[in-house]
């Protein structure tokens, strides 16, 4: 889902996240702090970074105690080095509405303008609709409907 979730996000207009990235503390430590789902670190000319973590709460993962007693020891671990970790939870991609909730909390975090958003973008496809349009063509010139 981290992937989709990712895809989803660079179509709307937000920069691209690394992925399953190695979190450092900021002192000069390098004490890691844990593994961000996605990870985006944005550095301004004249201002403080912007640091977020986005999560992707698997149900089946996150659903024991002890994982969420974890889960929050690491998440307070990343906002007291000045991280911004925003949960995303399957019900956050489930239909167009809450993918552009999400979209929206995500670029306020990010400090990304609601205006170079494509909030039309948010379907979570992994194919262009080019992609699509000649896979489609190719299936009526075989005689048929595509076979997906």
């Amino acid at each position: 889902m981290e992937s989709v979730v990712r895809v989803m996000f660079v179509r709307a207009g937000l920069p691209e996240p690394l992925l399953n990235e190695p979190v450092h503390a900021s002192d000069g430590s390098g004490r890691l702090l844990g593994f961000g789902d996605l990870v985006w670190k944005i550095h301004r000319p004249g201002k403080k970074p912007v640091k977020v973590i986005g999560e992707y709460q698997g149900e089946e993962f996150h659903a024991s105690d002890e994982q969420r007693e974890h889960d929050k020891h690491r998440r307070r671990a990343f906002e007291r080095d000045g991280w911004t970790v925003q949960e995303i939870w399957k019900s956050d991609v489930s239909d167009d509405q809450a993918r552009r909730a999400l979209v929206e909390r995500m670029a306020w975090s990010l400090r990304v303008p609601a205006d170079e958003l494509r909030l039309s973008e948010v379907s979570p496809r992994f194919f262009s609709q080019h992609a699509i349009d000649v896979a489609i063509q190719r299936g009526m010139r075989n005689g048929g409907s595509p076979r997906w």
